[in-house]
Order: C-alpha cells, then structure tokens, then sequence
C-alpha cells in the first residue's frame, strides 16, 4: 500500500528565539496531530533523522529544528533534490513549509550587529548575514517575544520583514504560542516560489511594488572610486541592497552587490553578454536568448552598452530616494568622461580588488553568491 509522504516543517532561527517553545507548542497541539521533531546539527543527520521518523508509520508530520548556522536554502537543495537518481526522502517525507523564528526583543540589535556569528570558524558570516537568509528563504515567520518589545518596535520589525520577504505569512507570537495550522501541513513551500521571495528579487523582476524599496538604474559606468567611497560611507537608513554593477574599468565583467544592515560584499558577477563574441551566446535556449534581447542597450550589433548597466535594489525604511539617486549619480561617469572613452577609463583610480572569474563564466542573473571563499571584499558601515 502506498503511504501518502508526511509533511515536513523546517524551522529555522537564533539560539533564544523560541524555537524550543515553538517546537513544544507543536507537540503539545490540542488537535493532537501526531509529530515526529528531528533536532540534529548536520544536513546529513537531518535527512537520515526524518527516514527514519517517517518509516515508524506514527506520525502525522515532522518538525525540523534547525540549528542557527544551517542556511535553510542548503537544507532545501539537499532534501527537495539531492544526488543520486532516487528522491532524497524516498518518497516518504516531503517539504511543506519552512519557518523562521524572530525574537521580537533582539532583533533590531542583532540586524544592526556586525559581529561574526560563530568568531572562531573562521569563514567570517555575520549575525545580520544569517538572519537575512533565514527571513530571505521562508515561507513564514513568526515573530515571537512580542510581549517583550515595545509595540512601535513590533510594527517596525513587521514593516521591515514584509520589505525583505513580502510573501512570506507572517504570525506574532508569545513564547511561540501560535495555532499549529499555521505550519504545520501548510502546502507553503515550493523550492522555485520560496527562493524568489526575497523583496530584492521580486523588486527586480517587477513582480512586487513596496513603499520600502527604491531601485537605482543607470546605462554608464560608474567610476570605480567613487562607487567605492560611496560603498565605504555610512547607509543608515538601508536594510537591504542588492544588484549588480559596471564599473568603468572592468566592463568585462559585472560586479555583484550584497548589502544587509552594517555589513556590504561585492565581487564578481559574471561575464556580460556583451563582452562575449556571438558564438558563445545561447542558441538552444529561447528563453535566455529572449532575455538578453530584453536587456540589450541600443542597436543589436553595437557592443559598447549592451546589457552592461547599473540595477540596485535598495530596501529600508523612510527611504530618501531623491538623495539615494543623486548620490549614485554622483558616481557615475561625468560627460568628459564619458566622451573620453573605454581605453581612458583603464587609468582611472580602481581601489576594489581583483576579481578572479573563468573566462566567459557568465551567471545569467548576475546574482554571485557570497561565500567564505568567494574572494569577495567585504567590510562594515
């Protein structure tokens, strides 16, 4: 007889947030649904842990409890795809909802904090960095602790979080009392729809408008000391920024731009479609080929602009677009330097260090993913 797979809720937050309290109001549920909870601190271990729930036939769903440092999108990738032919979880679990735990007293001070998450493993990841891919990659959260912050910071916590993920349901809690339904068996997840939920992205592509955002676009390079002394002021009323750039003296290749509270890396994008000779381009994907052509500047056989362009996302809130626009500007080439051209531009002052990239590696989306490794320059406002 062929089981109907268990759904799985993978909850994810700080050490003190309140996932143990959420976790033991799940348990606890007057619904009496019947939960398997797995707590292990590996990827690996989770997986095998929720096998072998799933195989005893005695519960109704299972609860995750990740550990805070697990990035919940590497959870997803492992459990939803994994790497052999079989389904990660053989058919008798499958993902359902993921959730992150906010603690309502804390949170404007850990996003605000510039301190490592772990100090001693080396790979530099900070508090602001983790919670932006806990909220980022969610399909609710839950703001628990409410009774312990004041009411203005409760709303502004909630404004703050429907900018970073406005798909994401959110719930406000006390000691992680809320009603099970609301993660449990939610049919929330789906991998394609929770990853593009980040606010930036759905700004980007035009399928989300928020009062919170301001996106910054421009078809001329920046001079690069300039956007580096831009990036190395103060950003006090950004939360969020994300995108990719063209610096003037690396019109090879796009940078990328990752900003979350005090903390801002940038480094490669990838190759851009107009440095690369037409032969490389995609001919057996229309899709992609029709999105370079949406992107492409001016004529289709003048390469000098191509699909090079600035597009920042920037998320916060009482944002000043007028002043974010000028001071971008301000970082653009000027018309004397612009008329001067591509080879002048190579003896401009470049302060940002060099970024390493195989040649023609080109990320469609312009979208480079900051690791320990990346090689990225990274610092604090």
């Amino acid at each position: 007889m062929n089981k109907t797979p268990l759904p799985v809720t993978v909850i994810s937050g700080f050490v003190g947030a309140g996932k143990t309290a959420l976790l033991d109001t799940l348990v606890d549920n007057p619904e009496r649904v019947r939960i398997g909870t797995v707590s292990e601190q590996s990827i690996e271990a989770i997986e095998q842990a929720i096998v072998v729930l799933a195989e005893q036939a005695c519960f109704d769903a299972i609860v995750v409890g990740s550990p805070a440092t697990l990035n919940p999108i590497d959870i997803a990738e492992e459990l939803a795809f994994g790497d052999d032919d079989a389904a990660t979880l053989s058919g008798q679990a499958h993902l359902d909802t993921f959730v992150t735990v906010i603690d309502a007293q804390r949170f404007l001070h850990d996003y605000a904090s510039s301190d490592a998450v772990d100090p001693g493993d080396g790979d530099g990841k900070t508090i602001v960095e983790t919670l932006i891919e806990q909220i980022e990659f969610c399909d609710v959260i839950v703001i628990n602790k409410t009774d312990l912050a004041s009411t203005d910071d409760v709303e502004k916590i909630a404004r703050i979080l429907r900018a970073l993920n406005p798909r994401a349901h959110r719930v406000r809690a006390t000691n992680g009392q809320i009603f099970p339904n609301e993660v449990l068996n939610t049919a929330r997840f789906d991998f394609d729809t929770t990853s593009s939920a980040p606010g930036w992205l759905a700004i980007l592509n035009g399928e989300h408008v928020s009062e919170e955002a301001f996106v910054y676009r421009a078809r001329r390079p920046f001079h690069p000391e300039r956007l580096w002394n831009l990036l190395h002021e103060e950003w006090t009323d950004v939360l969020r920024a994300k995108g990719f750039f063209w610096l003037a003296t690396r019109s090879e290749v796009g940078g990328a731009l990752s900003q979350a509270g005090s903390t801002c890396r940038h480094g490669p994008a990838g190759v851009w479609w107009a440095a690369q000779d037409r032969s490389e381009w995609p001919t057996d994907d229309p899709e992609l080929e029709a999105e370079i052509v949406a992107e492409w500047y001016g004529d289709a056989d003048d390469n000098s602009i191509g699909d090079r362009r600035q597009e920042l996302v920037l998320i916060g809130l009482d944002l000043d677009e007028t002043e974010w626009q000028v001071r971008f500007d301000a970082c653009l080439l000027n018309d004397e330097e612009w008329s001067a051209g591509a080879q002048s531009w190579q003896h401009f002052t470049d302060p940002f260090p060099a970024w390493e990239i195989e040649d023609h590696d080109h990320d469609e989306d312009h979208e480079h993913e900051h690791g320990p490794d990346c090689g990225c320059d990274d610092h604090q406002h």
